[in-house]
């Protein structure tokens, strides 16, 4: 309310300017009726508030300026106002620091506020969770954490977090740590030091699914004050919790991306564990990094952020290295050793089902000692593709123009890209053989193979095929962490960040499997998924690392071996450089997509021609454009280009509406803007 507004009454009216979740980049005003307020509440900006739009009878949006207009306004511009049906308690509104936050977001990624806003609140607002709310007033220290004593590296780290606490000023810390270092005792302790002063933390993590372990370690040092928030929980679940986060009830959220716009009272401190985890970045609209937007809300609170992880992103490395962050080291473990690594030359054969002999001789000594095992193979199913030995073509997938993957239970073919499935063919839909030939292997194949290797061993598989059903991550995880297993297999899940004290030995089955990947994160992705998984052994006694790959002599390879993150990042960061890629340039991937092929292609060449010119102006380089990786994917066409440089917030305002201009022009395609894309496919 503007400061020389009357108080209300019937000789005014209040309009309210409100940001919806609509592509649209504009504000709507809407009246707001007296009765519609609880105690007399009007909306504010900051507030949400339900209106009618279209067809839709409650759409809720945030009101971003108000102003009283004298007598009864029935219309604005020649259209008619509509009233709002609902204004949202004080747990909903956008303080000032998340309000900053919502319009730095709107304005990084080129979008309307409104298309912002759904970040800032659960999906259903206000319904009521099954369960009570959970009561407690002590933040008291788990007796049994409370016994570790710190090492002078993580009690340098914790003081550099309690200073920045102590002057409620912003800044960030890359906390660099080699695996099983300790990293989680230093997020707790420094969270206790937020509480301890009056403040509250956030704790992100990669996947709240795949963390049982750390979120049960968390609840145990502070008690029910501990809140999460995740999609897997209940919308009433989600309002008890936001709800109770802005009352102050509960002072530390824990979850993933998501969790990271709770509203927190006084937020003091934001970790994000495994910060270097692409899932940290959206993959759809609004497409924004939880890393970047952390450290803008916390220069916005006043509050500290730490950054950790064995294999940082070379861009969070780079801004440590030149002093943008501080930079704290965690070169030991505590507790047992780095694991010893053996290079498996799988060059000229041998070996079965995948398993070379040296790897199936460790895994009998490490099973004759009662130690667990895990193996880890990054692709799903029984067979990469099902091929007809008489042509040679693959079964494809009719959506995608992808091979699809042989699954034996439930016996089908499965499209790893949009979910089409099919039962497997008697015939060559191509040339009507009857000879089928599996080509290539995965985790279910490696399942079986362990069962008949090792016919008395206990199998677990952790990938998206075995834990579809809702708690399966955690049900997997939990019973290998109890020792009902004695081999875990699976993909990439089973290198993020978990605890096994019990594993002798970690097994990986094609070390080089995703070095050759079209895209200029592939060499960082390949060591940080090497280097994790095999960080999951010696957590207690020495454990031992075997890496079967074709390329021996890989410099990632070598470097995931020896652990030696420096040594791979001295590597690759000359040749980012030379290319242009991050961290040295950002990126914006410009994506065209649709179900006719014409028209994407010509979309993709007029949107080209358009951008170039100006682009060149702006200091930027422009790629393509070209056919994506994937060129077909559900049924859709898909063409990209590819901008290298560091756009204006109002050059990316600009580059929206060339997208939405192109978009208009040809019906059926879609054009996307992919700010600080994480990868190219």
């Amino acid at each position: 309310m503007t400061p020389d507004a009357p108080a209300g009454g019937s000789g005014s009216t209040l309009l309210v300017e409100v940001a919806l979740p609509v592509p649209l980049p504009r504000t709507f005003t809407y009246r707001w009726e007296p009765d519609t307020g609880e105690n007399g509440a009007e909306p504010t900006v900051g507030d949400l508030v339900a209106v009618p739009f279209g067809r839709r009878r409650g759409l809720l949006g945030l009101v971003v300026a108000e102003r009283r207009e004298p007598g009864a306004v029935e219309q604005v511009d020649g259209n008619p106002l509509r009233p709002v049906t609902r204004l949202l308690g004080p747990a909903y509104r956008l303080g000032d620091d998340r309000l900053r936050l919502a319009r730095w977001l709107a304005a990084y990624y080129a979008l309307p506020l409104g298309e912002i806003v759904p970040l800032f609140h659960p999906p259903a607002p206000g319904t009521r969770a099954r369960r009570s709310r959970h009561e407690s007033s002590e933040f008291p220290m788990d007796e049994d954490v409370a016994r570790i004593v710190p090492t002078a590296d993580q009690a340098r780290a914790v003081a550099v977090a309690a200073d920045h606490l102590d002057r409620r000023a912003y800044g960030a810390m890359l906390l660099h740590g080699v695996t099983g270092s300790g990293k989680t005792e230093v997020y707790l302790r420094a969270i206790h030091e937020a509480i301890e002063r009056g403040r509250s933390a956030l704790y992100l993590l990669p996947e709240i699914a795949l963390t049982p372990q750390t979120v049960s370690r968390i609840r145990g040092r502070f008690g029910d004050r501990i809140g999460t928030l995740h999609s897997g929980l209940s919308a009433g679940e989600r309002s008890r919790v936001h709800e109770a986060a802005a009352a102050g009830d509960i002072r530390v959220v824990v979850g993933p991306r998501s969790a990271l716009f709770a509203p927190v009272k006084d937020l003091g401190l934001i970790v994000l564990d495994e910060e270097h985890e692409n899932s940290y970045k959206q993959d759809e609209k609004p497409r924004y990094h939880a890393r970047h937007a952390a450290l803008i809300r916390a220069r916005e609170a006043g509050a500290f952020v730490i950054l950790g992880s064995a294999t940082p992103d070379l861009e969070s490395w780079r801004n440590a290295r030149e002093g943008r962050y501080e930079h704290v080291r965690l070169l030991d473990r505590p507790v047992g050793s780095l694991p010893e690594v053996e290079i498996i030359d799988m060059r000229g054969g041998g070996g079965r089902e995948g398993f070379s002999e040296t790897l199936l001789e460790r895994m009998e000594q490490t099973l004759e000692r009662s130690r667990q095992i895990i193996l880890y193979y990054n692709r799903r199913g029984f067979a990469r593709s099902l091929q007809c030995g008489e042509c040679g073509e693959a079964v494809r997938c009719p959506r995608c123009d992808i091979g699809m993957t042989l699954h034996l239970r439930p016996r089908s073919l499965l499209c790893h890209y949009c979910g089409h499935s099919e039962p497997v063919p008697q015939k060559c839909p191509d040339c009507g053989a009857q000879a089928f030939l599996p080509s290539g292997g995965g985790t279910e194949k490696i399942e079986l193979a362990l069962a008949a290797q090792f016919p008395g061993a206990r199998v677990l598989r952790l990938d998206h095929d075995a834990t579809r059903r809702r708690g399966s991550h955690g049900r997997i995880l939990t019973a290998f962490a109890r020792g009902e297993a004695d081999i875990l297999v699976g993909t990439q899940m089973v290198a993020k960040g978990h605890h096994f004290p019990n594993v002798g030995l970690v097994g990986v089955l094609a070390a080089d499997d995703g070095l050759s990947l079209p895209d200029f994160r592939a060499q960082e992705r390949s060591f940080q998924l090497l280097t994790q998984v095999a960080g999951r052994t010696g957590r207690t006694e020495t454990g031992r690392v075997i890496l079967q790959t074709w390329q021996p002599e890989h410099p990632v390879i070598r470097a995931a071996a020896a652990q030696d993150f420096i040594a791979f990042a001295e590597g690759e960061m000359p040749v980012r450089e030379q290319l242009g890629y991050p961290p040295f340039r950002r990126l914006v991937r410009v994506g065209i997509s649709g179900r006719r092929l014409g028209d994407v292609s010509a979309a993709a060449d007029e949107l080209a021609e358009v951008l170039r010119e100006p682009l060149a102006g702006f200091g930027c380089d422009l790629l393509g454009p070209a056919p994506a990786v994937f060129a077909r994917l559900q049924d859709r066409y898909r063409y990209q280009l590819l901008i290298k440089g560091d756009p204006t917030v109002r050059q990316k305002q600009w580059l929206a509406d060339c997208a939405r201009a192109a978009k208009s022009r040809r019906r059926g395609v879609d054009v996307l803007l992919d700010m600080d894309p994480a990868g190219l496919f």
